[in-house]
């Protein structure tokens, strides 16, 4: 790769990427039919002026200069539809003590009050920075909005979303208590999210109530979440049925307000775990109500299979995922994201789309139809944070993509390509994922401030 590497690096404005492999769902229509069995196409790709031009089967794109690739895949920039940059690397000081769910919930709470503007910037760029170097465009952030650091918290990544808006498009939803949108502050909350271009979530849950009252609870706050996005002009992005509890149908509420306020593609639906331990007849229910509302569902493998059905000394029975292939089967738009990264809730990660990828691949059983589950990391998502550029490689788009020394999805799935070429407006990024050494040493700067 340091050849190739050295040849983009060479390019001018205009180049031609000849033989290289692409997921063919990524494509132009008119190329759909070169998919191979692994959904991949041999393809050359002309760019100028930072975009792409043409995009023609291999070999048949005449004159320009620019590297062979013999066959190495090149894929979009990656978009990663859901995590959570305000916890980001938080681990050392707040773990989490039984591994579960609520544990995460509890050590992340107690940690608020050690968030601080500087060493939450400091987190924080630090992910953007490993997202960035792992080839990922735009990123779209919870952040915890309730509590005295919930103001903060949104400053900050206001903040952040400016600087780094020439690397990667950062959104930001506003993740607050279901009860928030029932109270006398509803208006004033909702209108700062519209005014500073945020979306508006939550979890589909009122804690402290018996079950009959809190549905009864959850569809109030349903309804006035769904009005104020409608009002307001706002997206909505929530956590939804994040358990392996068959009775937690919550998503179904949301799907049914969905529709009948008509915002279809502008509704996302994190987790949903509940759908795989449910009967058949109740999530095919649940999935059609999907589908004819326009909903799309964000799967998070990563935190999923680390955190769900734990119990000290007991090997999990199930896998926490949500049914990929029957909700994509069923027509509705699934994505796959990082989720949380080094805090209490998944103490791993690195803002690496191919390593979210990589999972959902091997624990989903998508390895029959993976070159069409390219899709995931990169156009569905990009669809629904509506940000520049489609998730594409097709002609007018920027000339966004990645390079991966790997001729098939099972190379390309057996390493973690650390080795990629991540290249920006037709340009290759000179940048590598930063140490650990430097984040402690911008936490250590933060906290002398």
């Amino acid at each position: 790769m340091k050849s190739l590497a050295a040849e983009l690096e060479r390019a001018a404005g205009a180049y031609v990427l000849r033989g290289a492999r692409a997921p063919a769902a990524l494509l132009p229509a008119a190329l759909a039919g070169l998919a191979d069995t692994q959904g991949l196409a041999d393809v050359d790709l002309a760019v100028e002026g930072g975009r792409l031009g043409a995009v023609a089967p291999a070999g048949t794109l005449q004159g320009g200069a620019g590297p062979v690739l013999a066959g190495r895949q090149v894929w979009p920039a990656f978009h990663d539809l859901h995590t959570h940059l305000d916890k980001t690397h938080t681990l050392a000081r707040a773990p989490n003590d039984d591994g579960t769910l609520l544990g995460a919930v509890k050590a992340v709470m107690a940690d608020h009050a050690r968030w601080r503007p500087a060493e939450l910037e400091a987190r924080a760029d630090f992910a953007l920075r490993c997202a960035w170097a792992h080839g990922t465009a735009s990123l779209r952030t919870h952040l915890d909005a309730a509590g005295p650091q919930a103001r903060m918290a949104w400053d900050v990544m206001l903040g952040l979303r400016e600087r780094w808006r020439h690397r990667v498009r950062v959104q930001m939803v506003a993740m607050a208590p279901m009860e928030t949108y029932l109270g006398d502050g509803a208006e004033d909350f909702v209108r700062r999210v519209a005014e500073t271009g945020g979306v508006l979530g939550g979890v589909t849950r009122v804690p402290g109530l018996a079950p009959p009252a809190a549905r009864q609870r959850l569809g109030l706050a349903l309804d006035a979440l769904f009005d104020w996005a409608v009002r307001y002009g706002l997206d909505v992005d929530l956590h939804v049925d994040e358990s392996c509890e068959p009775e937690a149908d919550s998503l179904l509420e949301v799907a049914r307000r969905t529709q009948a306020r008509g915002l279809g593609g502008r509704v996302v639906c994190g987790h949903c775990c509940s759908l795989a331990v449910q009967e058949d007849e109740t999530r095919e229910r649940v999935l059609d109500a999907c589908r004819d509302a326009g909903l799309a569902i964000v799967s998070l493998p990563l935190v999923n299979l680390f955190l769900q059905d734990r119990k000290a000394g007991r090997t999990p029975r199930l896998r926490g995922l949500p049914p990929l292939q029957e909700i994509s089967a069923r027509g509705i738009a699934v994505a796959l994201s990082s989720d949380n990264c080094a805090d209490a809730f998944h103490a791993y990660g690195d803002y690496d789309m191919l390593e979210v990828f990589r999972e959902a691949v091997r624990n989903g059983h998508l390895d029959r139809h993976a070159g069409r589950w390219s899709a995931s990391v990169t156009a569905i998502p990009a669809a629904r944070m509506r940000q520049a550029g489609s998730g594409r490689l097709e002609p007018g788009e920027p000339a966004d993509f990645v390079i991966f020394d790997a001729r098939g999805i099972p190379q390309l799935l057996a390493r973690p390509q650390s080795d990629r070429l991540v290249v920006r407006d037709g340009r290759l990024l000179a940048v590598s994922p930063p140490s650990f050494d430097e984040l402690d040493a911008a936490l250590a700067r933060a906290g002398l401030e």
